[in-house]
């Protein structure tokens, strides 16, 4: 009598090996969803610390215009942008982007992505013009630089007085 409970109590805690086919999707279909999750996130902190950066080279560009003010009583006006005559956006995807501090500061920073000198917000480059006293509701002469964020809604500008417009 004893052996045969043993044959009976062995057959019914058999134990099973592997997956089932539907364990298997269920681990696939979450792997797929974590996956989409960290690609989409990623993707967004790439354009924020970019655009950190721009935060970051304004900073440093305004500070070489701002000894250039003090050492030459003014910053060069622009002409690059525009066509003929007095003004016009100056682009660090153009040729000639900053290239009067060159000498004393160096290379100035461009965008991160740098392509582009036109005039619409998808465009990657960051601007600078300076304005003479008068014009527009600017009492004295001002410089406005600035940059377009990836993310389209903006463009963040850094406006401050210099002595003159060269």
């Amino acid at each position: 009598m004893k052996s045969n409970m043993k044959l009976w109590v062995g057959k019914k805690h058999r134990a099973q090996h592997g997956f089932t086919i539907v364990e298997l999707l269920i681990v696939i279909v979450v792997i797929a969803i974590l996956a989409a999750i960290s690609l989409v996130a990623y993707n967004g902190i790439q354009q924020r610390a970019r655009d950190s950066r721009r935060a970051q080279d304004m900073s440093t560009i305004k500070k070489a215009l701002l000894l250039y003010d003090s050492g030459h009583g003014g910053v060069q006006r622009t002409t690059t942008f525009g066509g003929n005559g007095y003004g016009g956006w100056n682009y660090s995807a153009g040729t000639n982007w900053l290239s009067f501090l060159e000498s004393e500061y160096g290379k100035m920073p461009v965008d991160p992505l740098n392509r582009s000198a036109g005039t619409s917000a998808s465009d990657s480059s960051y601007f600078y013009f300076c304005y003479r006293a008068g014009t527009y509701s600017y009492t004295s002469p001002t410089v406005v630089l600035g940059y377009w964020t990836e993310s389209k809604v903006g463009s963040p500008r850094v406006t401050f007085a210099v002595n003159d417009c060269l």
